[in-house]
C-alpha cells in the first residue's frame, strides 16, 4: 500500500514547489493559502518481473490460461501500445519486449506458426525501424520484420465491417485482426480510463470509422469513441472482435513517473528534500537555462532511467480492465474538499516521445488529459480559471507533423470551434492524397489526427471561463484562443477579471498522468 496523496495548505514556511514547465523544471512559490494536491505515492515496483510475467499469464483473470488457448493450428495476433506509451527502461528491455517474448515462447512450444505483430497505432504514424527495435528487442524485430511486424494502417483497403455504429456508420477494423483465432492485446496502462476497456479495437480501427465516431456532435450525444463510462460503439469489442477473435490481454501498470537517481527527488514532497535533492535540483534548473532548447529536449528525455512495474494483469478483459483501474486510482488520484477558482498545472514533454511537443499537443495534453479525467470531478469550478506551465513554441516536427503544420496556421487561423473545424476544415484534409501518402509511407500521423487532439480538449475549454500558459508563446497562445503571461503573478492578475482578486487556488503537483478528483 503506498502514502495516500494529501492536500497541503501553502503558508509562510512552504518552500518553493517543482513545477514542470516543457523541458524545464521550475520551482515556484504560490500565494498564502494555495492548495497543493499531491497524489499518492507510487506504488513499489515489481523485482522479479519475468517470474510476474509468467504467472499472470498461466493464472489469468476469468480466462484459461493463455497455453491452453494456443493450438497448432491457431491464427494469433499480438497487438501491442506505440510510442504513445513511454519506452519503460533506459538500461533493460523494454516490459513490451518481455512480455511479447514469452508470448511468442508459449506459442512456439504449442507449435503455433502462423503469428502476426501489429503496433497499434490507430491515427498515430507508424512506427520507423529502429522505432520497433527499441520496443521489441533486436532478436523479436530480425525474426518477424517486415512481413510479420509491422503499423496498423487506417487508410488500407482491406479493412473488415464488424458492425454499425447507432447513426449507421460501419465499424471498421484491422483485417488481420478479425481473421485471427486468438488476439494478444499487451497494453502499457499509464492512467486511469486511458481510451478504456475496448482500446484494441479504438486503435485498430479505419480512418473513416475513427472520423465518424470522433466527430463533435457524436461524442457530444456518446456515441463515438469516448474515454469515460458511458457506451460507445465499441462496447461489443471487447472480448471479441468479429465472428472469431477472441482477445486475451495482458495490462501493465507503471509508476506515474520516470525513475532514476538523477531524478528521484521530483516524486518527493518538497519538504523531504534532502541536500543533495537540493543540489540535483539547482544544478538541472541551471542546465535548463544554459542549454538551447533542443539539447534541453533531450536532457528531459535522458534524465529519468526508466518506469517502474507496478502489476501485470492477464485475462478477459472487460475483467481485468477494472482491476487495472482500481491499481492505477490507488496511485493517482487525489481528492480536494471542493473545486477552486483557479487551477494550476505544470506540463512536462512526456519521456518517450523524444521531441518537444508542438502548441496542440501540448494544449490537449494539458486540457484533455491532466484537466478532464474522464473518472475524475474537474479541480476547478466553471468559469473558473486554468493556468499551465508549457512554452507553446510554434515548432512542429518536418516528418511526424505535416498536418498540424497546416492545422494551425490555417484551420485554427479562422475559428478554434470543434464544430466549425469538423465541418468546414476536416473533410479537406481528411482527403487530402498527398497527407494519406505520407501517413501511409513515410512517418507522419494522419491528417485527422490534429482534429481530434484538439476535440479531446474541448470539455475542458467549455467548462472554464479562461486559460492562461505562463511562459507560452504569444503567437501560439493566441491562435489557440488562450492567453500568455510570463510570470504565475502576471497570470494571477489576468484571471482577477473573471474570479476576483482573492481566488480560490489549487496547484496540481506532479506529472499529467495524475488525475484530480474532487470528494
Amino acid at each position: 500500500m503506498s502514502r495516500p496523496g494529501f492536500v497541503l495548505s501553502v503558508d509562510a514556511q512552504t518552500p518553493p514547489l517543482v513545477v514542470f514547465q516543457g523541458e524545464k523544471v521550475l520551482l515556484e512559490r504560490l500565494p498564502g493559502g494555495s492548495s497543493v494536491l499531491y497524489p499518492p505515492d507510487a506504488l513499489p515496483g515489481i523485482h522479479q518481473l519475468d517470474a510476474e510475467i509468467s504467472h499472470a499469464l498461466a493464472h489469468p483473470v476469468d480466462s484459461e490460461p493463455l497455453a491452453a488457448l494456443l493450438h497448432r493450428d491457431s491464427r494469433v495476433t499480438i497487438v501491442f501500445d506505440d510510442l504513445s506509451q513511454p519506452i519503460t527502461s533506459r538500461t533493460a528491455p523494454d516490459v513490451r519486449q518481455r512480455v511479447i517474448e514469452r508470448v511468442l515462447e508459449l506459442a512456439a512450444a504449442a507449435g503455433v506458426d502462423d503469428v502476426e505483430l501489429i503496433a497499434a497505432t490507430g491515427l498515430r504514424r507508424r512506427l520507423t525501424p529502429y522505432d520497433l527495435q527499441r520496443v521489441l528487442g533486436e532478436r523479436v524485430f530480425a525474426s518477424f520484420f517486415p512481413e510479420r511486424l509491422h503499423s496498423h494502417d487506417a487508410e488500407d483497403g482491406d479493412l473488415v465491417s464488424v458492425g454499425t455504429a447507432p447513426d449507421g456508420t460501419p465499424i471498421e477494423i484491422n483485417a488481420r485482426v478479425v481473421s485471427s483465432d486468438l488476439v494478444v492485446s499487451v497494453r502499457l496502462a499509464t492512467a486511469v480510463a486511458n481510451e478504456g476497456a475496448a482500446a484494441v479495437a479504438t486503435k485498430l480501427a479505419s480512418a473513416r470509422t475513427a472520423r465518424a465516431l470522433t466527430s463533435p456532435l457524436v461524442t457530444a450525444a456518446g456515441m463515438g469513441l469516448g474515454t469515460g463510462a458511458g457506451t460507445t460503439a465499441f462496447d461489443g469489442l471487447v472480448d471479441t472482435i468479429g465472428d472469431s477473435a477472441t482477445v486475451f490481454t495482458i495490462d501493465v501498470t507503471l509508476t506515474p513517473e520516470p525513475t532514476g537517481p538523477a531524478t528521484a527527488f521530483l516524486s518527493k514532497r518538497e519538504r523531504e528534500w534532502s541536500i543533495g535533492d537540493r543540489v540535483l535540483s539547482a544544478g538541472i534548473q541551471a542546465a535548463t537555462k544554459i542549454l538551447p532548447s533542443r539539447a534541453r529536449v533531450g536532457l528531459s528525455q535522458v534524465s529519468g532511467v526508466g518506469y517502474g512495474v507496478t502489476s501485470v494483469l492477464a485475462g478477459k478483459p472487460s475483467s481485468v480492465h477494472p482491476l487495472t483501474e482500481t491499481f492505477l486510482a490507488q496511485q493517482q488520484v487525489g481528492q480536494v474538499d471542493a473545486p477552486a477558482d483557479v487551477a494550476i498545472f505544470g506540463i512536462p514533454n512526456p519521456a518517450g516521445v523524444g521531441t518537444a511537443l508542438n502548441p496542440v499537443t501540448a494544449a490537449s495534453l494539458g486540457l484533455g488529459q491532466i484537466f478532464n479525467g474522464s473518472t475524475a470531478e474537474p479541480v476547478v469550478r466553471a468559469g473558473g480559471t486554468a493556468i499551465f506551465y508549457h512554452p507553446l513554441t510554434p515548432w512542429f516536427h518536418p516528418l511526424y507533423h505535416p498536418a498540424y503544420v497546416d492545422f494551425f496556421a490555417d484551420a485554427l487561423s479562422v475559428t478554434s470551434d470543434p464544430r466549425v473545424l469538423s465541418s468546414d476544415f476536416e473533410d479537406r484534409f481528411a482527403t487530402d492524397p498527398w497527407y494519406r501518402h505520407l501517413y501511409q509511407t513515410s512517418y507522419a500521423h494522419h491528417a485527422l489526427h490534429p482534429f481530434h487532439a484538439w476535440y479531446s480538449a474541448a470539455p475542458a475549454i467549455e467548462h472554464l471561463g479562461e486559460v492562461i500558459f505562463v511562459g507560452g508563446n504569444l503567437e501560439s497562445t493566441r491562435r489557440l484562443g488562450f492567453k500568455a503571461a510570463s510570470t504565475l503573478n502576471d497570470a494571477l492578475e489576468m484571471a482577477s477579471d473573471t474570479v476576483g482578486l482573492d481566488p480560490s487556488i489549487t496547484y496540481v503537483h506532479g506529472a499529467p498522468v495524475s488525475i484530480s478528483e474532487v470528494s
